[in-house]
Parts: C-alpha cells; sequence; structure tokens
C-alpha cells in the first residue's frame, strides 16, 4: 500500500502520469492494466501518457461515440435480441477491442427517468404558455418570453427532445419523437474499450473488471463521508499534512482485511 499527498487542490488526471511510473519502478511491476472511467481515461491521457507508459488499459465509450459507432454501423443494436454482450471492432478504434453491453435494468430507469424529466418539463411550460396567451396582463416579449422557458430547461435538461417556438405574443412547443426515440434505441448500452487481448482476458472478464471501479467508488465514499468521515480535512503547510499520513493509512489498512482474519497487503 502507497500513501501519498499532493500540494494544491489537484483532480486525478492531473496526477496519473506520476502514479504511473512510480506503480511500475517502485513495486517493479512488469504488467499494468489500468482501468479508469471515462474522466480518468481520456482520449488525450491514452496519447499523453497511457500509451507512451506501455500500460494495458479498460475504460469506457461516452454516448456521443457510441452514437457515431451506431450511425456508422460498427454497432448493430439488433445484435442485443439474441444477447446482453457482443464484441465488434471500428477502424476508429485500431489494436483495441469494442465489448457492447446492454444492462436490462438501467435501461428501464433511464427511460422512466426521461419520461418524469419530459413531464415535468411540459408542466412547468404550460403555465408560461397560459401567461402569454391570457388576455389580461400577458406575458409579452421574445426577451422575457425566453428567459421563463430557459429557467425550465436548465433545471430539467432535455431541451433537445422539445421543439420550441417563441415570438412576441406566443409560445408553442411539441415534443421530438425522433429525438427522444434515437436516445432511447441506446438506453443501458454501454461499450467498454481495452488494449487488452482476448487471451489474457475475454470479453466477460473485461467487462467485470470495469464494473469493479463501483466497489473502489464505494470504498471511497465510505472513507471520505459516510462511515469514517475522512473529509474534510484542511492544512496549508506541509509540515501539517505530513503527520496526518500515517494516521489514514492505518486506518486504510484496517479496511482491507476483516478482523480475525491474516492481513494482506493492499
Amino acid at each position: 500500500m502507497a500513501v501519498e499527498v499532493f500540494q494544491g487542490n489537484v483532480g486525478d488526471p492531473s496526477t496519473l502520469a506520476s502514479q504511473v511510473s512510480k506503480i511500475k519502478g517502485r513495486f517493479a511491476l512488469e504488467r499494468v492494466v489500468l482501468v479508469g472511467d471515462r474522466g480518468m481515461i481520456t482520449e488525450a491521457r491514452l496519447n499523453e501518457t497511457i500509451k507512451p507508459a506501455g500500460l494495458d488499459w479498460i475504460t469506457a465509450l461516452r454516448a456521443p461515440a457510441i452514437r457515431g459507432l451506431v450511425e456508422a454501423g460498427a454497432i448493430q443494436l439488433s445484435l442485443f435480441d439474441q444477447c446482453d454482450l457482443a464484441e465488434v471492432t471500428s477502424p476508429d478504434y485500431p489494436d483495441e477491442r469494442l465489448i457492447m453491453c446492454r444492462n436490462p435494468l438501467l435501461m428501464e430507469e433511464r427511460s422512466r427517468k426521461r419520461q418524469a424529466l419530459l413531464d415535468q418539463t411540459e408542466k412547468k411550460l404550460l403555465p408560461i404558455q397560459a401567461r402569454v396567451r391570457r388576455a389580461k396582463r400577458p406575458l409579452r416579449g421574445t426577451d422575457k418570453i425566453a428567459l421563463a422557458v430557459g429557467a425550465v430547461l436548465d433545471r430539467y435538461k432535455v431541451a433537445k427532445h422539445f421543439d420550441i417556438t417563441i415570438t412576441d405574443d406566443d409560445i408553442s412547443f411539441t415534443r421530438n419523437i425522433g429525438q427522444i426515440n434515437a436516445e432511447a434505441a441506446l438506453d443501458g448500452v454501454y461499450v467498454i474499450r481495452t488494449s487488452v487481448n482476448g487471451e489474457a482476458l475475454d470479453a466477460s472478464s473485461t467487462v467485470k473488471a470495469y464494473k469493479q471501479l463501483s466497489n473502489a467508488e464505494r470504498a471511497f465514499r465510505s472513507l471520505k463521508s459516510i462511515d469514517i468521515e475522512v473529509r474534510p480535512i484542511h492544512h496549508r503547510h506541509p509540515d501539517r499534512v505530513r503527520p496526518r499520513v500515517p494516521v489514514h493509512a492505518r486506518i486504510l489498512c484496517r479496511m482491507a482485511y476483516a478482523p480475525g482474519t491474516q492481513a494482506h497487503p493492499v
């Protein structure tokens, strides 16, 4: 186990390069597979740090990239008629494996949330429309109407699913069914992207490795807020930061194994 404190308020991507070097150098590991979410393993990070370091990696594609693969015909959604996992290839990702997955539970949840947001948006837009169309003291002016509409759209984040027309004395809106159906077609669909070959890690094992990120996130949440409540800790001087590191290390070590069992290094 290794613990390090970085100076300043820095994000994970900015510390990745130095940690990759330490993993391979300090611990003498011949092969390292880095598993990270879409915010950690970006295209820029791959090209600048991970690939030059000779690391294998597992991550996932963002929604626009998945949509692009579908439109290009690289992904056939009909594959999900037989199974919920399929491996595909694309010239946009040479020497990489793309594993297409569908989670039925996630599909239902996203559909439910979208429908709820659409309903709430319409519910909030109707009073604005009534204010504009009423006979007494109506809301007038394109700018004023747009300001009221914008507040609703900013809150529910589904503006792309509506066709809205605003004039000085009227507002009309309808759902963009084509856009809604196009997004719904990808509900529950995610694509794992990896450089690890199939002999070392088959498709299901690759997906499992990526899903295990949720365990790490849950452990950090427990460490920072729910159970141990390590955060927030505000120190402005290095000599005050340094004594805290061994304390946190001991806490993490206690979390790594159950009482009464043999301790294993993490």
